[in-house]
């Protein structure tokens, strides 16, 4: 079995999540993986591990990662590995990841496995004219690409490209419930933004042999938003990491003293429009129904603004 997974977007330092937290939950899925190695002969990662150019902390965490891998293991960059055109700071990491473990292969262009019979189109190479024609279309394909989320994400290439292959598994998008055409997404395994409610997050396991494949969900600590009336509601979560709204009038909030708990305050307003926000939308949903009632932004430039908070909106958390 082939295991993968993509969009770590390893990250320390975001804006309301503790330290010692994030590094706690990256230890955790850590343990996962190895765990998961046995049961598989090789893992994939399909790009975007890291969130940014790393700092030495973020490397650490990397190198802990891969001393321990098991298996021979793939990594392969995507969008939030680059570093212009047609690069990625991957190309700085293939020796050293090599040296500190054998099994560890870091990729940085386009890449043929002729004995399993697959390629891997790396996020370096997705933008190069006629790159696709490099590869056999009756073989699987991994790569790190942006489908489409309707109505307001756009893909960032032309889909067709990959019609002709059998599958083609991709990171990139961050819940398996994007997967679309024949582009799988095992999705993020950890979430990288807060959520109103609890999210599915996980991995494929693939066979080798005909290329079917599962997705299966991690168990991890998530990060959560809640909106409450009274700080006294502000609870802290051990496991889970929340954070949380107080909403009330003027005279209420003026009085609610900033705590690490606290992400914002609002104030309840009944005389302005005002947003219905249903428990299950996500973030972009939400994002989107305030561009078009509050900011009442032209429906043909919210499909940019969607598109461009989906590539950069862990950048946009870093505090």
């Amino acid at each position: 079995m082939i295991l993968f997974t993509a969009d770590w977007h390893i990250k320390l330092g975001q804006k309301n999540v503790p330290v010692d937290w994030a590094k706690n939950r990256y230890s955790l899925f850590f343990k996962q993986v190895h765990e998961l190695e046995k049961e598989c002969n090789m893992h994939i990662i399909g790009g975007d591990l890291f969130d940014r150019l790393p700092t030495m902390e973020e490397l650490e965490l990397y190198f802990l990662f891969i001393r321990k891998v098991s298996i021979p293991t793939i990594i392969y960059d995507g969008n939030h590995e680059a570093t212009k055109k047609h690069k990625t700071f991957f190309t700085n990491l293939k020796k050293v990841s090599k040296d500190i473990n054998p099994l560890v292969t870091v990729i940085d262009i386009s890449y043929i496995d002729d004995d399993l019979g697959f390629g891997i189109l790396p996020y370096a190479d997705l933008h190069r004219k006629g790159i696709i024609d490099h590869f056999d279309a009756s073989q699987p394909l991994f790569t790190h690409v942006r489908g489409e989320i309707p109505p307001h994400v756009k893909p960032e290439v032309n889909l067709d490209m990959f019609e002709d292959f059998p599958v083609v598994f991709a990171g990139d998008l961050h819940s398996h419930s994007n997967t679309q055409r024949n582009i799988v997404y095992p999705g993020s395994p950890m979430t990288t933004s807060f959520h109103r409610n609890k999210v599915e997050t996980g991995y494929l396991l693939i066979s080798e042999h005909t290329w079917e494949w599962l997705w299966y969900p991690f168990k991890l600590p998530q990060l959560l938003r809640k909106t409450v009336t009274s700080t006294e509601e502000m609870v802290a979560t051990p496991y889970d990491h929340t954070i949380y709204e107080v909403e009330g009038d003027m005279q209420d909030l003026a009085n609610v003293e900033d705590s690490t708990l606290l992400d914002k305050k609002v104030v309840k307003r009944s005389t302005e429009a005002t947003l219905v926000m249903d428990k299950d939308m996500t973030i972009e949903e939400e994002l989107a129904e305030y561009l078009t009632y509050i900011l009442q932004i032209p429906e043909e430039k919210i499909s940019d603004i969607i598109g461009t908070y989906n590539d950069y909106s862990q950048k946009a958390q870093m505090g």
